[in-house]
């Protein structure tokens, strides 16, 4: 498939960009008939007596059922500082904020204001870990000060929220990545640094995943066990992307494997392939499939290459985004 379609990242520490897929399911409608029943002779009452048939009531329409919500997440650069873009992308969308993901490069501490903050409007943090050490050195324990500290960090704060440690592994653009570090050291090191968090109830672990691609490490190998969620990181960075050529192939890969829900963790529509006519296959790609959310990279990396675009909404793009999350 050519060069990876890998993540963005704002860590001072990593960068790396990039970034499959949709089956749609169609619904057969089957017709049926009835006839009327026999007709019946009965005598007809006195004149007298007769009384006016009834005018039979009309039927009650059965109230629609409500379409379920789909959880909806953003990245927003200056979310740090500032809450305001984070609720206006929510009000654009037409829904509250689920979910808002943030980066963390080597021994970055916990940013406990976000979290209060995403806390206050009944949104959890997506706390993407970037470690740049080596997973051997992870295992065995030598970042286990910064990994106990931030534990006790989260749990005095005390909001739940989801927590994904080195991922996109099964590239190979960071040091832990497919190519750059032994499969069994990676698993090793997820292992250790789930342990360090025993009794922190509350931290939901998810495992991410980038879209896979032609010399991608195998996507098994980075499906690691005991976690709860999965994410798949995937852009459409290419004329003719679509949910069932960017996300599809990843997630039937990722179930073969485990049962466990899996969501978009972060995804960008580039002006190349068109974010007005892609939202609505990506939206509806999402609730097909069954995942457990949708988070965007709302963020404006210029056009210098595919792996650098301009993924921000345009106005016309969120109010596509607000009629397909209404199901309009």
């Amino acid at each position: 498939m050519g060069r990876p379609l890998h993540s963005s990242r704002r860590s001072r520490w990593t960068s790396a960009l990039v970034p499959v897929l949709a089956a749609l399911s169609g619904l057969v409608m089957a017709g049926c008939s009835s006839r009327p029943p026999p007709s019946t002779t009965a005598l007809s009452p006195p004149a007298s007596s007769a009384r006016p048939a009834a005018t039979p009531k009309p039927a009650t329409p059965k109230a629609a059922v409500p379409r379920a919500r789909l959880p909806l997440g953003v990245y927003e650069p200056s979310e740090a500082a500032s809450w305001s873009a984070v609720a206006a992308f929510g009000r654009q969308a037409g829904q509250p904020v689920k979910y808002v993901v943030t980066y963390l490069g080597q021994d970055d501490p916990f940013p406990a204001t976000l979290s209060q903050q995403a806390a206050a409007h009944g949104a959890e943090l997506i706390l993407q870990l970037e470690p740049t050490m080596s997973m051997a050195r992870v295992a065995a324990g030598d970042d286990d000060a910064y990994l106990d500290q931030l534990a006790r960090d989260i749990g005095a704060v005390g909001h739940p929220l989801i927590v994904s440690w080195a991922a996109e592994a099964n590239g190979n653009w960071y040091a832990y990545g497919a190519t750059r570090a032994p499969v069994a050291d990676y698993r090793a090191a997820w292992a250790h640094v789930m342990s360090r968090f025993t009794g922190v109830r509350e931290v939901t672990w998810m495992d991410t995943i980038n879209r896979t691609y032609e010399g991608a490490g195998r996507t098994s190998d980075y499906v690691i066990p005991g976690v709860s969620l999965y994410g798949i990181d995937a852009y459409y960075s290419a004329a003719g992307d679509t949910f069932a050529t960017v996300f599809m192939p990843t997630l039937a890969q990722i179930r073969a494997v485990t049962s466990k829900p899996v969501m978009v963790s972060e995804t960008g529509i580039g002006p190349v392939t068109g974010q007005v006519r892609s939202i609505p296959g990506l939206v509806k790609g999402v609730r097909a499939s069954h995942l457990a959310g949708l988070v965007y990279f709302d963020s404006n990396q210029g056009n210098s290459s595919p792996y650098h675009q301009d993924w921000a909404l345009s106005p016309a793009a969120l109010h596509a985004l607000r009629t397909a999350l209404s199901g309009k």
